[in-house]
């Protein structure tokens, strides 16, 4: 009698330490070209993190301090806790303070891993920000890879101007709001 063409995989899944719910759910999201949560927290979790180290190596409050330190400083904080719940809220694990110096040296991991070096180098060019909407451009002619050559800076902008525009419209707003007697 033949063998049945799925005897390797549940051989392997029976006499590996797979979490069998982590496999159903891996499998599902790729059922019909149909990512799911967790699919896609899975895949950013990863560009999340190394946008992230980039912006807080580049912080002037971080200079001269060490990654690990930097990481540790990140991983004690408000924010990742919050980031890290939002992203493995699918898998049901939420962060453990009892866990920093794991969640550190995860995160280091994933910083020297090769497959991230790409990821390293895109994040470098602009300051740890994924730029949105910097396709082709019609009037350079240059794309994203010709124009991180020239000078970034104009092309992505900055929060200090987001600041300023916003107080011009909380002063506008303010100034619609008072009653004329």
């Amino acid at each position: 009698m033949g063998k049945d063409k799925w005897d390797k995989v549940i051989e392997y899944l029976t006499h590996s330490d797979r979490d069998p719910q982590k496999v159903l759910n891996l499998l599902k999201g790729c059922d019909q070209n149909k990512e799911s949560n967790y699919d896609v927290n899975r895949a950013s979790y990863s560009l999340n993190i190394i946008a992230i180290i980039t912006q807080k190596q580049l912080d002037p409050q971080n200079e001269g301090k060490t990654l690990t330190h930097i990481i540790r400083h990140w991983v004690k904080s408000k924010d990742f806790i919050q980031f890290y719940n939002l992203m493995k809220g699918e898998e049901k694990i939420t962060y453990d303070k009892n866990k920093v110096e794991d969640y550190t040296k995860q995160l280091k991991d994933l910083w020297y891993s090769k497959a991230q070096s790409g990821n390293k180098e895109y994040f470098k060019t602009t300051d740890g920000y994924y730029v949105v909407g910097m396709g082709f451009q019609k009037k350079t002619g240059l794309d994203y890879k010709k124009a991180s050559n020239r000078n970034v800076e104009k092309i992505r902008p900055k929060a200090k101007v987001f600041e300023k525009i916003f107080n011009k419209i909380k002063k506008k707003k303010r100034s619609s709001r008072t009653i004329v007697s």
